[in-house]
């Protein structure tokens, strides 16, 4: 009886820890977002360090509500909101209008988590199936950025706006999908994480959410959509990383294009350097020579 208890409770504890990230996992997800949106949205390089900052804010923040959005409680689901609402009103300053209103065209981009049965996921990869390829380098401080320009911490929305505070011309009007009209909002929430909602006290069995993006097709498995030669900005995110003389392993690309040219180089250079030690040497035993004739000549010479 104490050993079916115990596997009970231990099964209890694996299902709440069952849909919690490491930090390292969000890390990398916060960064395949921002790398698409680099891509889509021809991002700065800057801009794209400051999008990498708050996409890992948001997904710390709400990886500690997930398990209770996907079963259905109304409140954490609008507390999902709520951080979601603030991590898009940051962006909205980083971004300029432009890029902004391409950003609110895509969901994936805008409304980045959904639900399906008792999982939840990103949108993003409906759309780019391969996890593996990244268009740019990792974000600046991708591995040592702890959540210093968070709103939890300023208390305010004032770092980013102050940041870019020059572009304040140049910027997209207040969006927030809590002060949508009721219809519009319903539906988004019922898309997202399905369409029965509950509070605590309920105990109706989980629903399933049948979200499906099968009509899309997936990116990066055609090379139309690995081409970034009309982007203008993002390339600077990986040109800022690359030295004049050597590239070290951290700032190579997915290629390792860099790596290869410079080892071409090195050989090169290796070449020439062996190829001049020969003219040395021959030059050498020319030199030899003809000192020996010489002296032959003379002793020749001196007999006659």
């Amino acid at each position: 009886m104490k050993k079916l208890m115990l596997t009970a409770i231990l099964a209890i504890l694996s299902m709440t820890q069952m849909f919690a990230l490491s930090t390292s996992s969000l890390r990398n997800h916060a960064r395949f977002i921002s790398d698409r949106m680099a891509y889509e949205l021809d991002l700065t390089p800057r801009q794209y360090d400051d999008i990498y900052e708050i996409n890992f804010d948001f997904l710390y923040q709400v990886n500690r509500i997930m398990d209770d959005v996907v079963y259905g409680y109304r409140d954490a689901i609008d507390r999902y909101y709520e951080y979601l609402d603030d991590r898009n009103d940051d962006i909205r300053y980083v971004l300029t209008s432009r890029q902004y209103r391409r950003f609110l065209d895509c969901e994936y981009f805008y409304r980045p988590l959904y639900s399906t049965g008792r999982q939840w996921s990103f949108r993003i990869y409906t759309i780019y199936s391969n996890r593996t390829f990244f268009y740019f380098d990792a974000p600046l401080h991708f591995k040592t950025y702890v959540g210093a320009h968070c709103r939890a911490k300023y208390a305010t929305r004032d770092y980013y706006m102050r940041r870019y505070e020059r572009q304040m011309h140049d910027r997209y009007a207040p969006f927030s999908i809590r002060a949508i009209e009721p219809a519009r909002r319903h539906d988004i929430r019922r898309n997202d994480f399905g369409a029965i909602e509950r509070h605590r006290h309920d105990n109706e069995r989980n629903r399933v959410n049948n979200y499906s993006n099968s009509g899309s097709h997936h990116r990066t498995d055609h090379k139309y959509y690995r081409d970034d030669s009309g982007n203008k900005q993002s390339p600077d995110i990986n040109r800022r990383n690359r030295s004049t003389t050597t590239t070290s392993p951290a700032t190579r690309n997915s290629n390792g294009t860099s790596s290869t040219r410079s080892s071409n180089a090195g050989t090169t250079t290796n070449r020439s350097s062996n190829a001049s030690t020969s003219t040395t040497r021959n030059s050498n035993t020319t030199n030899r020579s003809s000192n020996s004739n010489s002296s032959s000549s003379s002793s020749n010479r001196g007999k006659r």
